[in-house]
């Protein structure tokens, strides 16, 4: 039992280590804003990856963001909802600095519903990805 504690516990070391390393300079979200999966994508049960190219001063606030790939109305709703988010401050040499990250949103309809605006669900994964999840609203003939 020692021994399996004691490989979590390096695993984990690692994993913070490696972390530091990849990302010491990379901004990071610090303020994050939910949203709805955006209504007329999930009548038209629309999911996809949309991938944003984000410009963040170095005060942390979001300048630009710039669709890069994905369904136009995913797209659209992935780039109103990033700007309202908060993110540290990019450093270059040690200074505060701008910074642009390439920000990836997954938008995922699961199941049907029969409410009128079914919930969803957001999901943040360190340090660049953000998932989006739903019911498609029941759309009857």
């Amino acid at each position: 039992m020692r021994f399996l504690d004691t490989t979590r516990w390096s695993a984990l070391l690692l994993t913070v280590v490696a972390l530091n390393a990849c990302h010491h300079d990379a901004p990071f979200a610090t303020q994050i804003t939910s949203m709805e999966y955006p209504r007329l994508a999930a009548l038209a049960q629309i999911s996809g990856t949309v991938v944003l190219r984000v410009r963040i001063d170095s005060a942390g606030e979001v300048l630009s963001a710039t669709g890069r790939s994905g369904h136009p109305i995913l797209i659209k709703a992935a780039e109103a909802n990033i700007k309202l988010w908060r993110f540290s401050a990019g450093r270059s040499s040690g200074q505060k600095a701008e910074s642009e990250i390439d920000f990836t949103y997954v938008f995922e309809l699961k199941g049907v519903s029969d409410a009128p605006r079914p919930c969803s669900g957001l999901t943040y994964e360190y340090p660049n990805r953000v998932t989006i999840t739903s019911e498609a609203p029941l759309v009857m003939p």
